[in-house]
């Protein structure tokens, strides 16, 4: 008798394994289990205990990689994120990858395609782990341990997730802010978080259709015509400072009040207090133009968040 039940346990394990996991094509709704060497010193605070939405933010700046230009702590880094976080940021950037192994990793890769020498799509978080730590001692964060930072009680930071193109590899970038939607759709926190997405429109469909699916904000970093933006599902409009007059040294040349007038929202990044990065007015003139447009920004985006936020509050 016994050895027939035990039988039919072994039977019974089975064919629960056989049961599909998971909402989509490829991908698992489940959080990614934890991986060996992430902890960073951070406790997540328990499921039942993690809020849903942040307190009210009483500022629109975002911090750009956490403001690592100004704190002097890497890029990306939990180090960085809680630096926006003290200042009380509306909201610290960063960039998102796809990892072999279906998860997200928060890294700024060099080249265009390579964290600690690794195309990230062809690797594991551990494999990336393991290949080289940040400056600061850091293990190279996922998604989840930035949101294990935010998702807590009294702070209002939210991160703003940037889906990096990929060029001659769009499905990669695609598959970062689908899993990422559902990682953070596991833990109830929409509120959290929003997008800003590469212009590449193989990937702003993916990012539109998990706007819709997920009720998380995008913001499209495409120069197009308001009406391109509408008709691709976006009301958000995030470009670059260099592309807007009236100190615009790109081409195409927009203006905010172009896409106010088309009833959308917009943002900008990024605005410096000095040279250094390449997509960053810092002019004396620039600046002030911008604080002086910052009531009718849904936010604007800083290497210096600290510096902005004495001009705008």
């Amino acid at each position: 008798m016994k050895r027939r039940n035990f039988i039919s346990m072994l039977l019974a394990a089975a064919l629960l394994s056989l049961i599909p996991v998971g909402c989509g094509k490829g991908l698992n709704i489940d959080p990614p289990a934890p991986v060996p060497g992430g902890g960073g010193g951070d406790t997540p605070t328990p499921d039942s205990e993690r809020p849903t939405e942040p307190t009210i933010c009483t500022n629109k700046v975002v911090a750009h990689r956490g403001g690592s230009a100004e704190c002097g702590q890497p890029d990306n880094s939990r180090a960085s994120l809680k630096y926006a976080m003290s200042l009380k940021c509306y909201a610290s950037e960063c960039d998102i990858y796809w990892t072999k192994d279906n998860d997200v990793i928060i890294a700024h890769a060099k080249d265009k395609f390579f964290i600690n020498g690794l195309r990230p799509w062809e690797h594991t978080v551990l494999e990336i782990r393991r290949a080289g730590k940040l400056t600061n001692g850091e293990e190279i964060p996922t998604l989840t341990d930035f949101l294990d930072i935010v998702q807590v009680k009294d702070n209002c930071t939210k991160l703003c997730l940037d889906i990096k193109n990929l060029e001659g590899f769009p499905d990669y970038p695609s598959k970062a802010v689908m899993r990422a939607c559902e990682i953070i759709a596991a833990r109830h926190a929409e509120k959290f978080c929003e997008f800003i997405c590469t212009s590449n429109e193989t990937v702003a469909t993916a990012a539109a259709a998990c706007q819709v699916k997920y009720g998380i904000p995008v913001g499209w970093m495409s120069t197009y015509e308001p009406s391109k933006h509408l008709a691709k599902g976006f009301t958000w409009a995030n470009m670059c400072a260099l592309n807007v007059e009236p100190f615009a040294t790109k081409t195409p040349k927009r203006t905010i009040d172009q896409y106010l007038n088309a009833g959308m929202k917009f943002s900008v990044f990024n605005v410096d207090q000095k040279k250094g990065d390449s997509n960053a007015i810092y002019s004396e003139e620039g600046v002030a133009y911008y604080v002086s447009r910052y009531k009718d920004l849904r936010c604007i985006c800083t290497n210096y968040p600290k510096w902005l936020l004495s001009k705008v509050q």
